[in-house]
This record gives C-alpha cells, structure tokens and sequence, in this order.
C-alpha cells in the first residue's frame, strides 16, 4: 500500500472536533490503522462551522515512526 510514498493522508474523523471534554469524537476512521499496527498522527487542518478543529491523519508504515514524523513536520510546516 505503501509503495512509492512516504505517508499517507486520511481524514481524522467526520467533521469538526466534539465541543467539551467528554468525547474524543467518533474513532471509525482510526481503528483501522490501530488494527494493523501503524503509526498514525493527526494534526488540525483548519476550523469547522462551530469554530472548533478538523483534523487530518497521516498514517506512516509499520516501524518506521521517525518517517511519519518528519513527513508530519513538513506538512506542519506548511499549514502554517
């Protein structure tokens, strides 16, 4: 799946984040990552309508966390 890229980029969850600390919100979208095994970080994109985060995901392959990491700081980087 993985072949020719560094990371892949998939939505967090359906929509903005929850309001209030009793949710995380819906996991649908990062179970299975959790599933195999792969390094996932999310990162806030922009804000939804209640002014609240959407994020986006970046799911690295198996073992090789240092690869997501730098792949999440260059697309920080540009977010900015």
């Amino acid at each position: 799946m993985f072949e020719g890229l560094d990371v892949l980029l998939a939505p967090c969850v359906k929509g903005e984040a929850p309001a209030g600390l009793d949710s995380t919100g819906d996991p649908t979208f990062q179970a299975i990552w959790t599933i195999l095994y792969v390094p996932t970080m999310s990162l806030p994109h922009h804000k939804g309508p209640n002014g609240l985060p959407v994020g986006i995901q970046l799911i690295g392959r198996r073992h090789d966390d240092q690869r997501l990491f730098a792949c999440a700081r260059w697309v920080w980087d540009r977010l900015l």
